[in-house]
Parts: C-alpha cells; structure tokens; sequence
C-alpha cells in the first residue's frame, strides 16, 4: 500500500506500485505527454513527468497504459478522469471510466478508444 505522501487520508481504494509508461493527452487541447505511474488504484493513478507538465485542477485527460510484463506484448489499457492534484512533476488522475483497447483485426495493433461513443 502507498504511504509515502501528506494524502493518505483521502485514499478510497488500496494503491500499488506499478511502474507502466503511460501517455496522457489533455482533452482540452489533445497535446500528449509521456510519464511513467507512481502508483494505481481502481480509481486513479499517479503518474510521474519529467518536468511539470502544465496541468491544472479540473483538466480532463486521457491515459493510455502499456502495462507489461514482456516488453513486446503490451496491455493496452485506457482510461478517462480528471486532474485532482498537481505536486510539482506528479499530478493524481481521478478515473471516470477505462477500457482495455480492442486490436486491429489486420494489424494487431491496439485501437484507441472512441471516448464518445464507449461513454454511452
């Protein structure tokens, strides 16, 4: 269980240490950036940039997840929420929803979701 941080008091779900590259894209403007998880629950993540990344409270992002553990067969894993905290380079991440990632019949490549649509 994470405890190295001044919000424990807030945790709704145990958290684990899961080391995942991640891309999150800002919804808002659909820049993307890459970071690496600090930490995950079933609610949220905590992902790592490596410098700050320009993210404010309330922004809602995207994170798409390479979870692994063969480097050449990723997880892919999506997930939807909103920024609720910014430390420095960290910044927590509220889920609102997520999905694994269908593969492309032909390519065998992981298709992004279509947020709209798998919203209803």
């Amino acid at each position: 269980m994470e405890t190295d941080h001044p919000y424990k008091h807030q945790q709704r779900e145990l958290r684990y240490r899961i080391e995942a590259g991640a891309n999150v894209e800002v919804i808002k403007n659909g820049r993307t950036i890459r970071a690496t998880t600090v930490n995950m629950s079933g609610c949220g993540v905590l992902p790592h940039f490596e410098r700050p990344a320009q993210l404010a409270v309330g922004d809602q992002v995207m994170v798409e997840f390479k979870i692994t553990d063969q480097a050449d067969k990723p997880l892919p894993y999506w997930a939807v929420g909103n920024i609720v905290r910014v430390e420095g380079c960290r910044v927590a991440i509220e889920f609102k929803g997520g999905v694994f990632s269908r593969l492309d019949p032909g390519t065998g490549i992981a298709v992004p979701p279509d947020i709209e649509s798998d919203a209803r």
